[in-house]
């Protein structure tokens, strides 16, 4: 949100400077401090002391906005606080009496307050007579590749954060509409982790609410329902589409669709275009400029200068954000309770192993078939799900910055799975190499001497030959070209192998293909991208040989591989041998259920379109985009399944069995 917030600022009209920028991750306060051409400061208390700035941005995480905000206007400077303002409206009334003495003004990120959709909404309005009912409707897909697998209270804690875009624009249509708010309530709630619906009655009129994260289509909508006709305003299209007439009559009843369809044909096109050249949510730049001019006005000693956004609005959506977001919770925690009360405790005796990277999509199964094997299992990630019954205990750690000893004391095998899935080279560089490195050294210190290493077969260099058949022995790729992820992961590895050892380590590296759900059918990226509806776009054609494996397999070998560390291979290149073309998986999915179809392009085509968009783009900034071998990284492998068939074997016939004594660690 930090870098949306730089971009913006790049269409502010009011004259500004960025003079500082803090993080708790020092890494990514310099990352950022780069890009804004300012200086990285290593506390906020020295960036509001040395910088002395007249605005302040707090773009920290939900849940974290209070603190930063009440410093920055204690030091005199105006906020502008990401969406949700505050956690309470207690705070709320904290942060707005600070401002109020001080004569500072606060502004919330409530972008969509001037999106231009929204502006057209509020101007049609006007025009549709009495207002009776608004409509706020938002859908949203969790983020992170295991997002719509997570546990209820990961659900709730990612619904409350998207919960205050709906909220604050369905109280600022009917405030705007006439609607005097100070008898606004919840007439109703429903809540769910994943599902929020609210009836708020204000006056007479009306605001539903709904914000579910498993509704599809993705969608953000607000719809005024009046007593001259409706309209309906499309946030990820800024559209407003509605015939404004009452639609009693014939004509209208029967020309109404036809005119709504040309409007939403036509204003999409142009919403998309906008969306896509300006580069940053629609919204976004105009708040900020208004909030700018406010400050500035208000530096020259202009009297009645306002923010864009109001106390009052503030106030009302605080107080009912607080509400409903409650009611989420309390529904997430009784999830989490009932789906831990069928799982049998833990014996204390029990073998534990430790899984880093436990919330991720390949974690999340790992941890439930060693559970399964009767295993105790501790969960390290950056966020927790407590809500996992397959996990027994927590820690909240990011390994990038330390890896403590008592993280992984007691734990007779560690498996290592977490790894920065997206990202540039810098967060590769953390939160996969300098993770990994803190995790070798807290194994040493805690004296565990195994260690299970999830890597990935896209680290092995490119085939050299068409019919090179590729296996354990295929040596590492480092090439940058072939982006932050596999550059990421093939030093990884490199960083196990080598330094592992020195520490007296035992290693067992596992290198899944791509992984695949049968419950939740996905086709990977090197294989294909979908397109529209059931439509996907192939690269190259099904003959051509793929690499794949069902995750909930590749973890059965990862819990056999800690159950018979002492027989296990030391590298395996885990893949499917009966899945060996991309033909296979598709038929594997239909005879699942799966409708997809496919258009297939060959791959040195793809890969010469993708470099002439990329040209494309970066020539109006003259700046030569960075090397990418996409050639290299989709053409077809193939690879030797000697090994992976017979650890598969051993692997899928040994799954029922419980968690064995351990042999004594190696020395």
């Amino acid at each position: 949100m930090a870098r949306l917030h730089l971009h913006a600022l790049r269409r502010v009209a009011t004259r500004h400077r960025v003079v500082g920028v803090y993080d708790k991750d020092d890494a990514a306060s310099h990352q950022l401090s780069k890009l804004a051409n300012a200086t990285s400061y290593p506390t906020l208390a020295e960036l509001l002391s040395s910088a002395e700035p007249n605005v302040v941005h707090i773009c920290t995480s939900a849940g974290s906005h209070f603190e930063p905000a009440w410093e920055a206007l204690q030091a005199g400077a105006h906020v502008y606080v990401e969406k949700p303002f505050a956690d309470t409206l207690q705070e709320t009334e904290e942060l707005l009496a600070i401002a109020e003495r001080r004569r500072l003004l606060v502004c919330a990120g409530h972008q969509q307050l001037r999106d231009p959709a929204y502006l057209r909404l509020l101007e049609g309005v006007r025009d549709v007579g009495e207002v009776i009912q608004v409509d706020s409707h938002l859908t949203f897909r969790p983020v992170g590749s295991s997002g719509e697998r997570a546990g209820a209270q990961v659900l709730a804690a990612q619904l409350v954060d998207v919960l205050p875009h709906p909220l604050y624009t369905l109280v600022d249509v009917l405030h705007r509409t006439g609607t005097d708010l100070t008898p606004l309530e919840l007439a109703s709630v429903v809540a769910g982790p994943a599902d929020l619906h609210a009836v708020i009655r204000a006056n007479g009129r009306y605001g539903r609410l709904s914000v579910s994260l498993r509704a599809r289509p993705i969608a953000s909508l607000v719809s005024v329902s009046a007593s001259g006709g409706m309209l309906t305003a499309d946030f990820l299209r800024s559209t407003v589409v509605g015939a404004a007439n009452p639609g009693v009559t014939p004509v209208e009843k029967a020309a109404n669709p036809l005119v709504e369809s040309c409007q939403l044909a036509l204003r999409s096109a142009t919403g998309v275009a906008r969306r896509i050249l300006s580069g940053d949510y629609p919204g976004l730049a105009e708040l900020i400029g208004d909030f700018y001019a406010a400050v500035a006005a208000s530096s020259t000693g202009a009297t009645s200068v306002a923010s864009p956004v109001s106390p009052d609005h503030l106030r009302y959506v605080t107080r009912l954000f607080e509400e409903l977001a409650a009611n989420v919770r309390s529904a997430a925690r009784t999830s989490a309770q009932t789906r831990r009360s069928l799982i049998a405790t833990a014996l204390s005796d029990a073998p534990l192993v430790v899984v880093t990277g436990a919330r991720g999509f390949f974690g999340k199964a790992i941890t439930k078939q060693l559970a399964r094997r009767g295993y105790r299992v501790r969960g390290i990630s950056r966020s927790i799900d407590e809500s996992d019954p397959h996990v027994h205990e927590w820690r909240r750690l990011d390994l990038s910055r330390s890896a403590p000893a008592d993280a992984f004391a007691g734990a007779e095998v560690v498996v290592h799975a977490a790894a920065a899935s997206s990202g540039d080279y810098d967060t590769h560089q953390r939160h996969t190499l300098e993770a990994t490195r803190n995790v070798l050294h807290g194994l040493q210190a805690a004296g565990v001497l195994r260690l299970v290493h999830v890597s990935s077969l896209s680290v092995l260099r490119p085939p050299r030959t068409p019919w090179e058949q590729q296996d354990e022995n295929t040596p590492l790729t480092d090439e940058r070209p072939f982006g932050a992820y596999v550059w990421g992961k093939s030093n990884q590895e490199r960083i196990v192998t080598s330094e592992a050892p020195r520490f007296g380590i035992a290693t067992r590296i596992i290198r899944p293909g791509a992984l695949v759900d049968w419950s939740n059918p996905e086709t990977p990226g090197i294989m294909a991208r979908r397109l529209f509806g059931a439509w996907h776009l192939g690269f190259g054609r099904p003959a051509l040989p793929l690499p794949v494996c069902d995750v909930g397999t590749a973890a059965t070998v990862v819990g056999w591989t800690v159950a018979q560390f002492a027989d296990a291979p030391p590298v395996l290149n885990l893949v499917d041998p009966s899945l060996p073309s991309r033909r296979c998986l598709i038929e594997e999915f239909r005879r699942r259920g799966w409708r997809g179809r496919f258009v297939w392009v060959p791959i040195p085509l793809f890969a010469i379109l993708v470099h002439a968009a990329r040209y494309a783009l970066a020539l109006p900034r003259l700046r030569r985009p960075k090397p990418l071998a996409l050639y290299g990284i989709l053409r077809p492998r193939r690879y030797s399944y000697a090994l992976s068939e017979q650890v598969l074997r051993n692997a899928m016939r040994d799954a029922g069995r419980a968690a064995p004594a351990l042999a004594a660690q190696p020395a």
